[in-house]
């Protein structure tokens, strides 16, 4: 029997990582269009207030990729806070195995050299970087131990003019999502993970995914 996965937010990061699931997983795609033509689609906003109707009994990995509505504080507000309230209302009676939650390595928004690690005290004051950990906190309020969080470097691909100092390219950013969905490593809480590939500017730590067996592709 096929494991269903939700994917809410389907965009190019949600196809990529589509089209490197085997066929072991049945996909759901939610999200406000479906301009990828997916089968199995439904269309959902996720600040309406419309319920979402999910008929599946047994659901393995829900993947959530948020996206400010604007590049305002409302914005980010409404893309990271309201939205994931409204899924959480949406999803807090189904059984879920894993849900995972896609965030952002600007919540260190470091100002020195230092390398960032995930058991770091977050203090911005950036509000980007502030909303996103309320985000991050409200999630591990809301799903607990069933709950990963990745932090994404900045993305870029074969198209990007400019690299990030702190990277990912958007087929390891895909990998990475697929390597949790695919193992279940029975963690005892939320657990967060730095999603950066190792640079000789980078100062965000991936040793802790590395440390499970992840191993980054070399793309630059």
């Amino acid at each position: 029997m096929k494991k269903n996965i939700i994917i809410i937010g389907h965009g190019d990061l949600g196809n990529r990582l589509t089209r490197i699931l085997n066929n072991e997983y049945k996909v759901l795609h939610v999200s406000r269009s479906n301009k990828f033509e997916l089968s199995n689609f439904i269309e959902w906003d996720w600040l309406s207030k419309d319920g979402l109707n999910i008929e599946a009994k047994d659901i393995d990995t829900v993947i959530f990729f948020p996206k400010p509505s604007s590049m305002d504080e409302i914005g980010y507000i409404n893309g990271f806070i309201n939205s994931s309230e409204n899924i959480y209302r949406e999803f807090c009676n189904l059984p879920i195995n894993k849900f995972i939650s896609i965030s952002s390595t600007r919540v260190y928004n470091k100002k020195d050299d230092q390398m960032a690690h995930e058991s770091d005290e977050i203090s911005t004051e950036e509000f980007r970087g502030k909303i996103i950990r309320e985000y991050e906190e409200q999630q591990e309020n809301f799903y607990g131990k069933k709950l990963i969080i990745l932090r994404l470097s900045g993305l870029y691909d074969a198209s990007s003019n400019k690299m990030p100092k702190n990277c990912l390219h958007r087929n390891n950013a895909a990998q990475a999502i697929k390597f949790f969905i695919e193992k279940d490593f029975n963690f005892t809480d939320c657990e967060i993970f730095n999603c950066s590939e190792d640079s000789v500017n980078s100062s965000i730590s991936n040793k802790k995914i590395k440390s499970l067996g992840f191993s980054f592709q070399e793309y630059h």
